[in-house]
């Protein structure tokens, strides 16, 4: 699959795309790592989560380059995203210890019955994100769901490849094991194989006709499915 920049037409790279069976065997790692991730304290997870929101701070012009290159924005638009997801990866830290928190909705008098809410999470998470704002629509999705405990097959528009590739890179240098966000390559095709998994959750945005296709295969398996 080659990466080509729109204004210039100069190729950018050339990668290999994910086929049916390399998403299936992508999918079969993060089933395999959601368990020992779930298992770590929200407290690792949360540090794990301002590394990287350190990441995209350090390395803002090279990733706005990268992202202006493969889609076209004026390079201040792309730093504008960056800055944008780093606000909202602050609203995360900020409220996701309070969200997750047990919470007791009945006690009787005499203490012989409890009702509590307790959140568990998803298991693995579909992610098809956007071409346009790769950063900040993808981060409303999989910031959350590694901060709850969940693994995320994240899919990058085949117009943002390059982008969604730095994302895995800096997550997994922030303590995010490389099984736990894993990013799947291709166009319409991988996003396909990728809805055809059993995952617990998927979230993709896209096109009019993309919403349809996406419900139709996530209804298959009665899995959660939310469209942007």
């Amino acid at each position: 699959m080659k990466i080509f920049n729109p204004a210039t037409g100069v190729e950018l790279a050339d990668l290999t795309a994910d086929n049916a069976k390399a998403v299936a065997s992508k999918y079969a790692r993060a089933r395999a790592a959601q368990p020992a991730w779930a298992r770590r304290p929200l407290r690792h997870r949360l540090e794990v989560m301002t590394r990287f929101r350190g990441l995209l701070v350090t390395r803002q012009d090279e990733l706005a380059r990268t992202l202006t290159q493969e889609v076209g924005k004026p390079i201040r638009q792309s730093r504008n995203e960056l800055t944008g997801l780093g606000s909202r990866i602050d609203f995360f830290l900020a409220e996701t210890t309070r969200t997750l928190r047990d919470r007791r909705v009945f006690a009787d008098k005499v203490g012989r019955m409890e009702e509590r809410i307790a959140h568990d999470p998803l298991g693995v998470i579909a992610n098809v994100s956007a071409w346009n704002y790769p950063y900040f629509v993808g981060g409303n999705v999989f910031v959350p769901a590694l901060l709850a405990g969940n693994t995320v097959l994240y899919k990058p528009s085949e117009y943002a490849t390059l982008t969604g590739l730095k994302i895995a890179e800096m997550l997994h240098a922030a303590g995010v094991p490389d099984d736990v966000f894993i990013a799947v390559v291709g166009d319409g095709k991988a996003g396909a194989a990728l809805l055809r998994q059993a995952v617990d959750g998927a979230l993709l945005t896209g096109s009019y006709a993309t919403g349809p296709k996406g419900a139709a295969s996530t209804g298959r398996g009665v899995r959660r499915a939310g469209r942007g």
